[in-house]
Order: C-alpha cells, then structure tokens, then sequence
C-alpha cells in the first residue's frame, strides 16, 4: 500500500483593489507622457503625410493618406500610438472628403445631408404646427 501524502492548506489569496488614489509614481509619469508625445508625433506625420504626398498623388486620395500611413505604421512599424495619433488627425478628413456627410460635420444644414431623399423640400405638414386631430378635442388648444 502506498503511503498517504500529507498536504498543508495555503491561505487565501489576498487580492488588492486597484483605485483612483494609487500612488503617482515617476515611471507611470513617464509612460504617459512618452504615450502623449508619440501620439501627437503621429499627428504631425499625418499632417506632413496629407499636405505632401495627398497633394501629389492624383485624384481625391489626398485625405486617406494618414488613414493609409496610420495602418502602415501600426501593420510594419508596430508603434501603436504614433499610428493612433495618425488615424486622430487623419479621422476627420477622411469624414469630410465623403459625399453628404461633410456639410453635416462643417455645420451645414441638415437638408444638404440627404439630397435625394424626402428631407431636402422641408419638413411635411405632419410636423408643422398647423395640424390639427379633426373632431378630437385636445386640452391646452
């Protein structure tokens, strides 16, 4: 008969709780800041990016051009944040390069967003004012 093993009991396990109020230290103060300045050093390649090689490339490509570089960056390069701060500065051309969506996003009117639907003559008689319920009466008018 094989002899019978003894186990001891462990103790529990203590998990801490992370909160707001963890103590700031240094190296977590370096980690943001490096994170920030890559990000915004993304940006500028993107500006550099679009205002150089958009222009010179032929066609309506000159917005996607940071959107192209950020996937690059992020895909061959591996620096997430300097592709992050890409596709930042990138995001907004590339939505006001589509067609109808950007007088919506420059503050146009609402009307120019749908040009070939029912929207662009105004709203119907349904919502204005003047409709009333005929033989119902209604309190307050």
């Amino acid at each position: 008969m094989a002899a019978r093993r003894r186990t001891t009991r462990k103790a529990p396990v203590r998990r801490r709780r992370r909160a707001m109020s963890q103590k700031i230290t240094a190296s977590k103060v370096n980690a943001a800041t490096m994170t920030a300045v890559k990000a915004g050093l993304g940006g500028v390649i993107a500006s550099a990016l679009t205002n150089t090689a958009g222009k010179a490339i032929p066609g309506n490509f000159g917005p996607y051009t940071g959107l192209v570089g950020s996937i690059a960056t992020s895909l061959f390069f591996k620096q997430p944040e300097i592709a992050a701060g890409m596709a930042g500065y990138a995001g907004p051309k590339v939505l006001s390069a589509l067609p109808g969506v950007g007088g919506f996003l420059a503050g146009g009117d609402y009307y120019g967003v749908a040009d070939n639907m029912y929207l662009q003559e105004g709203p119907s008689d349904v919502y204005s004012s003047n409709y009333t319920l005929s033989g119902y009466e209604v309190p307050g008018l």
